[in-house]
């Protein structure tokens, strides 16, 4: 059973309470993330999902991926409200597998804006469309996105420095959310964590920047404790755009646990390979501290 099997099969534990992907508390009402869509009629739920709010560049990019496909949604504006798509500033793309499905221009395409939180930096809306690739076409139709958490790249430009970046406050061992690490011995700059869940003792932590790098760590328990990365119990991954690298070697360490405040500091360091070329990427000095569900 692969890491990405085993990540599928936690969502489906909680599929009786889920419209979508994995779902994270994130203001003190319970309001969650989740993005999901029918593709030729058919669900899809995204295992993650962030976005990006350049109000400088008048730009959103919002995106949901599973482990085969990436919905990317580009938005001229950053408003609430009905933009219409044209294949270009208003964009739906979908990548499954190595083909890339755009937007059909005049096919009655939209995308809604219903919500722009700027104080915990999360959007929500709904999508629909019909696009195609070289060969196939695809309706996506009934597409929502529920508190997407976004980088905001007016205050953090350049998508951060190195080390860490920090999320919402966490009451618990460390001040705010934080996860830093390196890429091949550079620095990957401007992570924030966008996602904590807790499903039956196994802890998930995904992550992302501006530069649409993300990283994802699963961890089979809360406790203290080094466990080994082994693609099924325990994973590391890396991607950047809809590029995916599954963690196959190294280790992630929880060196403190406050079960009372629900949270837990550690660090990681991981080989990770893209499954079509058998690319490798190292991931090192990783540190996150985090509160869960």
């Amino acid at each position: 059973m692969s890491f990405k099997q085993f990540s599928l099969s936690i969502l489906a534990i909680f599929a009786l309470f889920m419209v979508s992907c994995k779902k994270e508390t994130i203001t003190s009402d319970h309001k969650t993330n989740s993005f999901s869509a029918f593709l030729k009629g058919e669900v899809w739920d995204a295992d993650s999902s962030f976005s990006i709010m350049d109000y400088d560049a008048n730009k959103i990019t919002i995106q949901g991926q599973t482990a085969d496909r990436t919905i990317t949604i580009t938005l001229e504006g950053t408003a609430k409200g009905q933009f219409d798509l044209d294949d270009s500033a208003n964009n739906l793309v979908l990548k499954k597998g190595t083909a890339e499905y755009h937007y059909i221009n005049g096919t009655n395409g939209h995308v809604e804006i219903t919500l722009n939180d700027k104080v915990d930096h999360a959007l929500s809306g709904k999508f629909s469309g019909k696009l195609a690739s070289a060969e196939d076409t695809i309706l996506v139709n009934k597409g929502v996105f529920n508190y997407c958490k976004y980088i905001d790249t007016t205050s953090n430009p350049t998508g951060g420095g190195g080390g860490t970046g920090g999320g919402g406050t966490t009451g618990g061992i460390c001040d705010s959310d934080e996860i830093g690490g390196k890429l091949d011995g550079e620095e990957i700059g401007g992570l924030i964590v966008t996602n904590v869940t807790e499903v039956a003792g196994t802890l998930i932590i995904q992550s992302a920047n501006a530069q649409f790098e993300t990283i994802s760590l699963t961890m089979p328990s809360v406790e203290t404790g080094t466990y080994d990365v082994n693609n099924t119990t325990v994973g590391g991954g890396y991607s950047i755009g809809t590029t995916q690298y599954a963690g196959v070697s190294g280790t992630i360490t929880i060196t403190e646990s406050d079960s009372d405040k629900k949270s837990v500091k550690g660090t990681f360091s991981f080989s990770a390979k893209e499954e079509t070329t058998g690319e490798t990427k190292e991931i090192t000095d990783g540190s996150f501290c985090v509160s869960y569900n």
